[in-house]
């Protein structure tokens, strides 16, 4: 039935526990996974100066770093469970390329960071927007820490 399962991290410990039960479904339905690390926006660009310009690399640069070191631990995880993969650091907003990206997916399996009540309207939650529209099935995997 999920033969293609969409891994969304973002390297936090939520998305981790997100990568991990994805990878026991995948291998519990001899699934292959795609894991992605979507690279966001920092924001307009015609408002950084000719000055900002070279941190603005700088950042955005870091930024790819860490979203390579998170596919990096999925792959590793991947490579352990002997399920079949693939990476992807893809640009622009998360909830947007995740959306893109499931077209191609029988199934999203991504970690919450397990809020709750007021601090999930205000921070807002990549999961959320998924669920509401997505068109394929979503399991979210909270994370609450002890």
């Amino acid at each position: 039935m999920y033969k293609r399962l969409l891994l969304p991290t973002d390297g936090s410990e939520a998305a981790e526990v997100g990568l991990e039960e994805g990878l026991r479904l995948a291998k519990a339905l001899g699934a292959k996974v795609s894991f992605l690390y979507v690279l966001e926006p920092l924001g307009p660009k015609l408002l950084l100066g000719p000055e900002t310009l070279p941190y603005h690399r700088a950042l955005l640069e870091d930024l790819r770093q860490v979203g390579l070191q998170a596919l990096d631990r999925g792959t590793h995880l991947a490579e352990e469970l002997e399920v079949a993969f693939e990476a992807h650091l893809l640009e622009g907003r998360a909830a947007e390329v995740i959306l893109k990206e499931a077209e191609r997916h029988d199934l999203i399996v991504m970690g919450s960071h397990g809020r709750t009540g007021l601090d999930s309207v205000l921070l807002g939650s990549v999961a959320l927007e998924v669920v509401r529209k997505s068109p394929k099935p979503v399991l979210v995997v909270p994370h609450r820490r002890a």
